[in-house]
C-alpha cells in the first residue's frame, strides 16, 4: 500500500499543475493505469428528462467497443442507466433489478476478456454525473488497488470541475477514433466509406461522429468539421 500511497501523492501534485482538462486527463490515466490489468472509460451523464452521454475517454478493448456500438447497447446499458441514480461505487455483478437484455450486456462483456467491472459515480452541483468505469482483466481485485483508484478518481473529478470555463473557451477532448472519423468526413467521405477505410461498421462511424458533434456543440457535420479544424483538433 505504501507504494500506491506515494504514487497517489505525487500524482495529486500533477493534477494541481494541470492547466487544461486534456493534461489532467492524461495525468489521471497515467496514474490509474499503473495498477495494470485495467481498461478505463469515463462518461459524463446528465440528469435531465432528455438523457445524454458524453464519452470523455473510451479505453475499453476496441473489439468490445465495436461490438457494443454495432448492437446499439448504449440504449440498454445497465451501467449507464444505474449510474445516474447511484451515489456510491459498485461492482457490475452487483447490479440488481435488470431485464434480460441488460443482463446479456453484462454477460457479453466477459467474452472480451473483462472479468470484473467497477464504476465510481460522481454527482456534481450542475446536475451532471461522471461515471468512471474500470474493466479489469482479473476477477480478483486487490482492496488496496480499489482504494487507490477510488481516491485517485475523487481527486481527478474535483480537479476536472475546477478547470471548468465558459463553453466557448474550452477546447473539447476528442478520442483518436472521433478525430479519424471527422478527418474522413472533412475529405467528403460518407459514413459507409469511412467505415470501409478504417475497418468498422457504418453505425460505429456514426456513433463516433455524433459523439464528436456533441462535444463540439455542433448540430451538423459541416459545423463540426469547421470547428474541429479551427480548434486544431484535426488536420486535412
Amino acid at each position: 500500500m505504501a507504494g500506491l500511497t506515494i504514487n497517489l501523492l505525487s500524482k495529486l501534485h500533477d493534477f494541481e499543475n494541470a492547466s487544461t482538462k486534456h493534461d489532467l486527463l492524461t495525468a489521471y490515466l497515467d496514474a490509474a493505469l499503473t495498477v495494470g490489468g485495467v481498461h478505463i472509460t469515463i462518461v459524463e451523464l446528465n440528469r435531465t428528462e432528455d438523457p445524454k452521454e458524453n464519452f470523455i475517454h473510451v479505453g475499453y478493448p476496441e473489439e468490445w467497443v465495436n461490438f457494443y456500438i454495432e448492437n446499439n447497447y448504449i440504449i440498454s446499458d445497465p451501467i449507464i442507466k444505474k449510474t445516474r441514480f447511484m451515489s456510491h461505487p459498485y461492482f457490475w455483478h452487483e447490479i440488481r433489478n435488470i431485464n434480460q437484455k441488460e443482463k446479456k450486456i453484462i454477460r457479453d462483456v466477459s467474452e472480451f476478456g473483462i472479468k470484473k467491472g467497477m464504476t465510481i459515480p460522481f454527482h456534481t452541483h450542475d446536475r451532471l454525473v461522471y461515471a468512471i468505469c474500470f474493466a479489469f482483466t482479473d476477477k480478483n481485485l486487490d482492496q488496496e488497488v480499489e482504494i487507490y483508484l477510488r481516491a485517485l478518481s475523487n481527486f481527478f473529478i474535483t480537479s476536472y470541475k475546477k478547470l471548468d470555463e465558459p463553453a466557448d473557451v474550452l477546447v473539447p477532448i476528442l478520442t483518436p477514433r472521433e478525430k479519424e472519423c471527422l478527418r474522413w468526413t472533412a475529405k467528403g467521405k460518407s459514413s459507409w466509406e469511412t467505415g470501409m477505410i478504417v475497418g468498422v461498421s457504418e453505425r460505429t462511424v456514426n456513433f463516433h461522429i455524433n459523439n464528436a458533434l456533441l462535444k463540439l456543440k455542433c448540430t451538423n457535420r459541416i459545423m463540426g468539421v469547421v470547428k474541429a479544424i479551427c480548434a486544431g483538433l484535426i488536420e486535412l
